[in-house]
């Protein structure tokens, strides 16, 4: 007796599934439409197999956007690292940046559903090694951090939005405020039109990095100075908080 799941009567289509044609096919759907579009019941149907054919090969939806987000952080290529420790950072982020901005559903999905791809951690702890070699302690390079990545996150979800048909309210708002009521904000305006359509990441990241590496004294001192210390990661992470 078969007991093979339907394929929905579909001819030429194979009689089983690889995971990897799974992941394409959310991938395609992920792209298209967007996180909600994506639905066990709705990829089954595109794949021409029940939902519960889908089981075999990740564990639900959850597994499924983790495995995705993984594929696609591990297919991330990085160019080579400045020897500079600032500009070794920036290298890292931009690279980060770049990868995730050709998926917007990805900052979506890494905001909303705190997901971290395993194949990512190696460029965390580069970003990490490269702060302390900056001149901050551990706690605060873990600070920096996370300040970098929600500032990075803001930035794919504003591009994500900038990149959709018609203008935003925003847009609206800001662009024409009645001078009486908010004399400074119309003033602006033609700025904030030329900004609208900006991406100025790269220029603000550099910017926020500024601000975090001088907020340290120890970043400051002529041997924790931005052409980078020398010394090994783990005695720079070793010394005693002040």
């Amino acid at each position: 007796m078969n007991t093979q799941p339907s394929h929905g009567g579909r001819r030429g289509r194979p009689p089983t599934l690889d995971r990897d044609e799974v992941l394409d096919a959310a991938a395609r759907l992920l792209d298209a439409e967007g996180v909600e579009a994506v639905t066990m019941r709705r990829l089954g149907g595109r794949l021409g197999v029940s939902p519960m054919a889908l089981y075999r090969h990740v564990g639900g939806h959850d597994e499924l956007l983790l495995a995705l987000v993984d594929r696609l952080a591990a297919r991330l290529v990085y160019p080579p690292r400045p020897a500079d420790s600032r500009q070794a950072i920036v290298v890292l982020w931009r690279t980060l940046y770049d990868g995730l901005a050709d998926h917007p559903w990805l900052a979506e999905v890494l905001g909303r559903r705190r997901l971290m791809a395993r194949s990512v951690l190696g460029a965390i702890e580069e970003i990490h090694v490269a702060l302390c070699r900056a001149g901050l302690t551990l706690e605060e390079a873990v600070g920096a951090y996370r300040v970098m990545w929600q500032f990075t996150l803001g930035a794919l979800l504003v591009r994500a939005g900038s990149e959709r048909q018609g203008p935003s309210v925003q847009e609206r708002l800001r662009g024409a405020p009645d001078p009486n009521d908010y004399p400074t904000l119309a003033a602006a305006a033609a700025t904030w039109r030329t900004a609208q359509h900006r991406d100025t990441y790269l220029e603000d990241l550099e910017a926020l990095l500024d601000a975090l590496l001088s907020s340290s004294p120890r970043s400051s001192s002529p041997r924790m100075s931005r052409d980078g210390d020398r010394r090994s990661p783990e005695a720079l992470i070793a010394r005693p908080s002040r």
